[in-house]
């Protein structure tokens, strides 16, 4: 009887383990496909392509949409914002509150894959504006070709 009891026990802590283990790696698994959507977008906004803008935030909203409250309904407004709007500029004005969402995600899941959060302090009329980038080096989503290596990485 104590066997049964004690191996019972064992079993249950075990289970318990484990799924805290993969509710954990559920939530990073969860994170990645949006961060791989983000990247898209924020790299269609480098090359001021609008149209590939537009088209990489689609898939950005079915990932947000995956994720579930994970990211937030922030996110996915501004997504679909970037999707429906084809002025490069119009979509350059939702990045920040995108950024802003999948920043907080990223930071809570910690992503198996380095992620970078870089600022532009010329942004959004000097205001500044903050973006995610999967490389190390400075290439502005705000200002493409015109000002591509203004920022830093925070």
């Amino acid at each position: 009887m104590k066997k049964t009891i004690v191996f019972a026990f064992a079993l249950l802590i075990s289970s318990v383990t484990f799924a805290q283990h993969e509710g954990h790696n559920m939530a990073a698994m969860g994170v990645t496909p949006v961060l791989t959507a983000y990247f898209k977008v924020k790299n269609a906004l480098v090359a001021s392509d609008a149209k590939a803008a537009a088209s990489e935030a689609k898939t950005l909203s079915v990932a947000l949409k995956k994720a579930g409250k994970m990211v937030g309904a922030d996110a996915l407004k501004a997504a679909d914002a970037i999707t429906k709007a084809s002025s490069i500029d119009t979509q350059r004005a939702q990045l920040g509150s995108l950024t802003n969402a999948v920043y907080a995600a990223a930071k809570t899941m910690k992503p198996s894959s380095p992620v970078y959060y870089d600022f532009c302090p010329m942004a959004n009329d000097n205001k500044g504006g903050y973006w995610l980038s999967e490389k190390k080096e400075i290439a502005n989503p705000y200002f493409g070709d015109m000002m591509l290596k203004c920022g830093k990485v925070k």
